[in-house]
């Protein structure tokens, strides 16, 4: 033991000298600061200059317990031991409930030595340990920084550590998460890749894959996963260390990109399909031109002229696909809204089931907008044939347009409020509707509610990426079982 510090309380000189005699006596290297009053007490303990408390009980205008309050308060790790001749087993328990560290009985000095040195080791092993939690407070506010979410299991699967990021990659504070299992946790019902992980880290100590898990609030997440096996001191695993990384944005976006790679290519394909149709027709286009010039009966001419529509309204349908193939629409120009609306509605007439009753209205003077006529055609054509797919055993579809003046009108698409005439589309159905949850999602790239094959969920993306061009903005109204109303709010050109 290097050179022990003491402050001693002690107002008879001579039980001082005689305890530092026998504590030399014992080979306990020690300086002994002695003090007899309160105000020297104070005075040293503002010091501080010391490594132990011994202290008499009964000291004049002053007591063992008053002592006692005044160390612990000033220095609460250092331990105090009561060294007296008047100190009954009552007061001794109530030293010892309120924070001395012992007490010797000054006709059993002899027990001093090895309540000192016991009171020492204490101490140390109390500070080591308390130095042992401030780094492992370090190191957890250090893991709490960083941008993945950590865990420590033990071998069970019970969850011993759950930083900050995993409180908010997951949504489980870590009061709740502590304790649990984590397959129960994370994977509900089980998970075969969580069963695959766990045997390939005890086989190989470490393991690295994607993993799809939940959330608090029950969405679907994918995670790159990072085990390790932590091992004891003898070289046994005692736990698991894991590291994740939530990457479900990513995961969509490389799923948008391939989507969008796929549909690049058949854009392409399409191109060269319509060309060569095109050629195709051409002839038949000469040819009915040609035959007409030399037949003379009304019926003959009748077909001829049937065949060379048909052939014309097949060849308008190749340049539109073609253009949109190119992503070619034309110049924005001023357009008359009422012909853009008969053109939808002999579309809809022609194609779309006799089990879907259509009706359109607009103004009698409607405003010019400026705007590509065929993104807008475009625009109608896709929120029509939704309508269409969300009655799919009829129903009403209604198309209309006004004139309306807009004063500071809040829009998501633009910073600042919108003000002055604007022409409103509206699209409305009588289908199944859209589920309140799902109003926000249905603009996002790639997000349908229909089977597979059977949409891309491009159509409202692209929809509101073209109103937004135009400068304007959308509006969706849904209620479940009644139907929806998509409208759309354009710049007017007034006079």
């Amino acid at each position: 033991m290097s050179s022990l510090r003491i402050l001693h309380l002690e107002d008879n000189h001579g039980d001082a000298e005689l305890i530092l005699a026998m504590l030399r006596a014992e080979g306990i290297d020690c300086e002994i600061r002695p003090v007899k009053s309160r105000q020297a007490f104070e005075a040293a303990l503002a010091d501080g200059d010391f490594d132990l408390i011994l202290s008499d009980f009964s000291i004049p205008q002053f007591n063992g317990l008053a002592a006692l309050e005044l160390g612990r308060s000033k220095h609460p790790d250092k331990p105090i031991i009561f060294v007296s001749g008047t100190m009954g087993e009552a007061l001794a328990v109530e030293s010892l409930k309120r924070g001395a560290t012992d007490y010797v009985l000054k006709d059993q000095l002899a027990r001093l030595p090895s309540a000192i040195k016991r009171a020492i080791a204490d101490a140390e092993a109390l500070k080591q340990r308390r130095e042992a939690e401030e780094k492992i407070h370090e190191q957890a506010a250090l893991l709490d920084m960083a941008r993945d979410a950590i865990i420590v299991r033990d071998l069970e699967d019970r969850i011993l550590y759950w930083n900050k990021s995993a409180e908010r990659v997951y949504g489980w504070p870590s009061a709740e998460a502590l304790g649990k299992n984590a397959d129960e946790l994370l994977n509900p019902g089980g998970s075969p890749q969580f069963k695959l992980a766990s045997e390939n880290l005890l086989k190989n100590g470490a393991w690295s894959g994607e993993l799809e898990q939940v959330t608090k609030d029950a969405k679907q997440i994918m995670v790159e996963s990072r085990w390790s096996l932590v091992y004891d001191k003898e070289g046994k695993p005692k736990g698991k260390l894991i590291i994740n990384t939530d990457i479900t944005e990513q995961k969509k976006l490389e799923a948008q990109f391939l989507r969008a790679q796929r549909l690049e290519t058949i854009g392409a394909l399409a191109g060269g399909i319509a060309h060569d149709l095109n050629n195709i027709l051409v002839p038949i286009l000469l040819g009915s031109q040609f035959l007409a010039e030399k037949l003379n009966g009304d019926e003959s001419r009748k077909m001829l002229e049937t065949m060379r529509a048909s052939a014309v309204r097949g060849s308008e349908m190749i340049k539109q696909i073609l253009a949109f193939a190119r992503g070619v629409g034309g110049e924005p120009a001023l357009l008359d809204v009422k012909a853009l609306l008969a053109e939808i509605e002999k579309l809809v007439h022609e194609t779309f089931p006799r089990s879907i009753r259509l009706r359109v209205k607009s103004d009698a003077a409607l405003h010019a907008i400026q705007g590509n006529a065929t993104q807008l055609h475009q625009v109608l054509l896709n929120l029509c044939v939704n309508a269409r797919d969300a009655m799919l055993q009829g129903g009403n579809l209604s198309l209309s347009a006004q004139n309306i003046v807009l004063e500071n009108k809040a829009s998501p698409l633009h910073e600042q409020p919108l003000s002055g005439p604007y022409v409103v589309l509206a699209v409305s159905d009588t289908g199944h509707g859209i589920e309140p949850d799902m109003l926000e999602k249905i603009f996002e790239p790639f997000f349908t509610t229909k089977g597979p094959g059977k949409g891309t969920g491009l159509g409202l993306s692209t929809v509101q990426g073209i109103v937004k061009s135009h400068n304007g903005f959308l509006e969706v109204a849904s209620e479940p079982g009644k139907g929806t109303t998509f409208t759309i709010y354009l710049p007017a050109k007034v006079g």
